[in-house]
């Protein structure tokens, strides 16, 4: 039913009415007002100066009326006074709490002239300018009270002077409606003016709120990124804790940045790299105790925020930089492991918000992964020397042996080092402490932590799956891949396959289809191979194809010919998508090992998400196992166009018989 014209107007006039202080304080909107008033006042006290000497001139040279000299000498007056208040307002020695009184003050200088004037030529038409006093003084106060004490003002002295005037009739009765209009008029103006302040405030606050949080969490990130780069190119430790900690220090503006570890004895907790201004020429080199402040962080593994350093009960002096008067201590932890504490000092008392721990325990969870890094490659580089070693020590005769083997000894070792030192060894503290967590009774009741461990865990599950696909594609490369052939249904294993997929359709509103499979023969491959390859080229399919698209499976026996690779036939699989399809120059790079379509950085996380991320493996690996069964696999498209979406081809030809 459609409103009628007073609901749809009532409905309006609420909506303009409503304020949302969007949880904002109104001391502070109030204060931001009278701020923003005072800003503007020195602009108001220059202009009716230099207002109030034109009329001065005016007066003097051009009207002829009674008083003539007492307002001449009223006008002169109020110049000057305005200018010496233009000069302390813009010298800025007014608090801004005072905005209103000085608003009254020139409003009452106005009035005064005003009335002056009236007094010595009482006369109707000299309600003109009382009603337009009333009218400006609406736009130009922000105070209700304080307007309406000027309005009671005004018409108590029309009033007055109504009574005591020589001159009686209608004049006055519409020179009164006139002041009736503008004190109404200046009512709305000065409502609608101030209605529109505060949420023009309100908007500015909530959005300088929003820069500093976004400033706040640009330097976190771009800190995170700075120190993920020197931990995947560091592996040094003393060197590694040095540059963190500089690059702290320099990121977030603090007076000392401190890493501390425990040493050998567990006795005593040292600094091992620090940075800052705190720092003396000689060095510093904190050393802090158990019961201290570091300690207390250390033996309980929960971050602190110090406020004031001296007034803390475990306040220890010999932890504490010179002139450090607040403090933020976060646990170094690798799981239930605490490493070591890294210490934020500033000069400043309450420098540091609790807001502001997580994204500073990022940071510190950061510097555990370089701490654990460092301690493996420390492990590994002392194994490396041992064997290096033993090796030299091994004859001749084994020199040319070793000589053929070490070339692939070294990709296999490069590439497990990596897999293992840097992935398989974070990734199994994470997958773990996920699953604590997941198991725990407080966090399953919590659904807001729930879902934060829920999150972890998916994310250490997606990380495994890229750690197999680089083992994949270490095996491809290296020729070890090692097939268990079996005959296999290849239209059973397609649709157990798209299964796997079925809440993604679902959430993405995508259709999957498949073609009568049931005519095809059996081919002779390894199903977890095979599973493999099906998997990666629908997962590609759905990726790039938009919500609400289609994917089809299609597939034909191709019969052996005279000049047929296979006796005994092939097998072409056809996966068809209306996705964006691929450009003509890239239907080979696809399948490289890597590279990925478009810009890295701007494909969401998903792996089954529009466009989502990925390593860039998964069509590598499918064109390794392929040719691994003697088959091959290509890609065909229209083109790329994400507007008309031509869709893409991936062609899959296997033979029905491996060759002896």
């Amino acid at each position: 039913m459609k409103p009628s014209f007073f609901q749809l107007f009532r409905q309006r006039l609420r909506q303009f009415a409503r304020l949302d202080y969007r949880d904002l304080p109104k001391s502070q909107i109030l204060e931001a007002l009278h701020k923003t008033q005072m800003d503007g006042l020195p602009f108001i006290y220059i202009s009716f100066s230099l207002m109030f000497v034109v009329y001065a001139l005016i007066q003097q040279y051009f009207l002829n009326e009674a008083g003539q000299l007492a307002m001449v000498l009223v006008a002169w007056g109020s110049a000057a006074f305005l200018l010496v208040g233009f000069v302390v307002l813009l010298q800025d020695r007014v608090p801004s709490k005072h905005a209103e009184l000085a608003t009254a003050v020139v409003a009452a200088v106005i009035l005064f002239t005003i009335l002056l004037r009236f007094y010595f030529n009482n006369e109707p038409k000299q309600s003109a300018n009382l009603a337009l006093f009333l009218f400006g003084a609406g736009v130009l106060f922000t105070s209700g009270w304080l307007y309406f004490v000027m309005q009671v003002f005004c018409w108590g002295a029309w009033a007055i002077f109504i009574s005591h005037s020589p001159i009686a009739g209608s004049d006055w009765i519409y020179f009164g409606v006139m002041l009736f209009v503008a004190t109404f008029t200046g009512l709305v103006a000065h409502w609608v003016r101030l209605h529109a302040l505060r949420r023009a405030e309100i908007l500015r606050i909530v959005e300088q709120r929003q820069r500093t949080e976004l400033v706040q969490r640009t330097t976190q990130q771009q800190t995170s990124y700075a120190v993920g780069q020197r931990i995947t190119s560091i592996l040094e430790l003393e060197t590694l804790l040095d540059q963190i900690a500089t690059l702290i220090w320099k990121r977030y503006d603090v007076y000392y940045v401190g890493v501390f570890l425990p040493n050998k004895n567990q006795l005593a907790i040292e600094a091992v790299a620090e940075a800052g201004s705190g720092i003396l020429p000689g060095g510093l080199q904190l050393r802090a105790g158990l019961k201290g402040l570091v300690g207390w962080v250390l033996a309980n593994g929960r971050p602190l925020c110090i406020d004031d350093i001296t007034r803390d009960f475990r306040y220890d002096p010999a932890e504490k930089a010179p002139n450090a008067k607040s403090e933020i201590l976060l646990p170094l932890k690798m799981g239930d492991r605490v490493l070591g504490v890294l210490d934020l000092q500033s000069d400043r008392y309450s420098a540091f918000s609790p807001d502001e721990i997580p994204n500073f325990q990022l940071l510190a969870d950061q510097v555990a992964i370089a701490l654990e890094n460092a301690q493996l490659y420390a492990e590994i580089k002392r194994f490396n020397q041992q064997l290096e070693q033993k090796v030299t020590e091994r004859t001749y005769a084994l020199q040319e042996a070793y000589g053929r083997l070490e070339r692939l000894d070294q990709t296999k070792t490069d590439f497990i080092t990596i897999a293992s030192h840097e992935l398989r060894t974070p990734l199994t503290i994470v997958n773990f402490n996920a699953q604590m967590l997941l198991d725990d009774n407080d966090i399953r009741s919590n659904d807001y932590y729930l879902k934060w461990a829920e999150g972890i865990g998916r994310g250490a599950a997606r990380m495994e799956e890229v750690v197999q696909s680089m083992l994949d594609v270490a095996k491809i490369d290296s020729s070890s891949l090692d097939l268990y052939l079996a005959p296999i249904d290849l239209g059973f294993l397609l649709r157990q396959i798209g299964n796997r997929f079925k809440d993604a359709l679902q959430q993405r509103n995508i259709t999957l289809a498949y073609a009568d499979l049931s005519r095809l023969p059996e081919v002779e491959g390894d199903v977890e191979a095979l599973q493999k390859v099906f998997y990666q080229v629908l997962v590609n399919a759905i990726k790039y194809t938009p919500d609400g698209g289609k994917i089809g499976v299609y597939g034909r026996f191709l019969p052996a010919t005279s000049d047929a690779a296979h006796s005994s036939g092939d097998v072409e699989l056809v996966i068809k998508d209306s996705g964006v399809g691929i450009a003509p120059d890239v239907t080979e790079l696809i399948f490289e090992k890597f590279y990925q379509t478009g810009q890295v950085m701007l494909h969401s996380s998903g792996k089954t998400s529009f466009k989502g991320g990925g390593a860039g493996l998964g069509l590598a690996i499918a064109r390794g196992v392929v040719m691994a069964h003697n088959g091959r696999i290509w890609a065909e498209s229209d083109g790329y166009d994400e507007t008309n979406c031509p869709g893409s081809r991936f062609h899959i030809v296997l033979p029905v018989k491996q060759p002896a």
